[in-house]
């Protein structure tokens, strides 16, 4: 096998010729060199595609070939079987994309999977204060840059917080922080928004387009629905998923008071998934069930909301953040 030899003292190579003899030492001649060592005693570069492989000798010295199967076939009875296989991966093509294959789909599990699993269990373990401090600062960020006050007049808004303190109350969801804003929606309209902490934003404009109070009470219960949940900080955690990975990293939850500050955009433009939306369809099917209340009033405002939606908007009402609106009609009419 022709090699070029260094004998590590000078960077001048001298062309070599390498055999194995009967005792199975390697022997290194040419250009006045005659050297010998045990195999057993010489090292070898793992195999990289074709790139030149070296040879290193105990003295210092080593040898650069090309003749990769010729080292292999030297080398064959000590080469590991890890060895040959990564040489196999990495110069067969069928192989590489067979590797490729496995890491998109190990990444694709990781992201539908272990991200979304990961963000329920940090979601219903946050602490209160890092809870509340990401709805605060979420609710003042909307009021400064979408939502006006309330123009309801005082007694449609007092009805409004009497029913949903009514229905926190029959729910069991009545945590200290709990609470119902009323609000203006201005251009994302017709909208009900489940805040972390236990806050529901309500706006003028979906309590104007009920026919009655019990259309809104069925939205209320979805939206108690997204918050029994914890859909909307599952939500938030998996669109920041830096952030939730530091966290679970360091121990430290409160790190992800962070969130506070992106927590109005994200809201603005998240999309539920389908498997949220359905498990706060079917908590508010399952309380206007007990209520005795029709599931068709659901359907009602889901399908009024619908036809509400002016063109040209900009996506950002009721609607664009609760999906597969005539899905979800058609189901609740199921329900019937």
């Amino acid at each position: 096998m022709q090699a070029v030899y260094f004998d590590g003292k000078s960077t001048n190579g001298q062309q070599v010729l390498l055999e194995l003899d009967a005792q199975r030492a390697l022997r290194v001649r040419g250009g006045g060199i005659d050297l010998a060592w045990p195999l057993a005693e010489v090292r070898v570069s793992e195999r990289i595609g074709s790139s030149r492989r070296r040879l290193y000798f105990p003295d210092g010295a080593q040898c650069e070939t090309a003749d990769n199967d010729a080292v292999d076939a030297m080398f064959a009875a000590q080469a590991r079987s890890g060895s040959r296989l990564l040489s196999r991966w990495e110069s067969r093509m069928s192989y590489a994309l067979a590797a490729l294959a496995i890491t998109v789909a190990a990444a694709w599990a990781i992201v539908f999977w272990g991200v979304p699993a990961l963000a329920k269990q940090v979601a219903f373990a946050l602490p209160e204060q890092t809870e509340l401090l990401i709805g605060r600062d979420a609710l003042d960020t909307l009021d400064h840059v979408v939502f006006k006050p309330s123009e309801l007049p005082p007694e449609r808004r007092q009805a409004m917080h009497k029913l949903h303190a009514r229905m926190a109350a029959e729910i069991g969801h009545q945590g200290s922080n709990d609470r119902l804003e009323l609000r203006k929606g201005g251009r994302v309209g017709a909208n009900a928004l489940a805040l972390p902490a236990g806050i529901i934003v309500l706006t003028d404009e979906l309590v104007k387009l009920a026919r009655d109070d019990r259309e809104i009470e069925a939205v209320l219960a979805h939206e108690f629905g997204h918050q029994r949940q914890r859909h909307i900080l599952r939500h938030l955690l998996q669109d920041s998923t830096a952030a939730l990975l530091v966290a679970v990293t360091i121990g430290d939850l409160s790190a992800l008071t962070s969130l506070a500050a992106a927590a109005p955009t994200l809201l603005l433009q998240m999309k539920f998934s389908r498997d949220f939306e359905r498990e706060a369809d079917d908590f508010a099917l399952d309380y206007l069930a007990r209520k005795n209340i029709p599931p068709e009033t659901f359907a009602a405002i889901l399908e009024r909301l619908e036809k509400s939606r002016p063109g040209g908007r900009d996506g950002s009402d009721f609607l664009s953040t609760h999906p597969d609106v005539r899905v979800r009609i058609e189901r609740a009419r199921g329900k019937r």
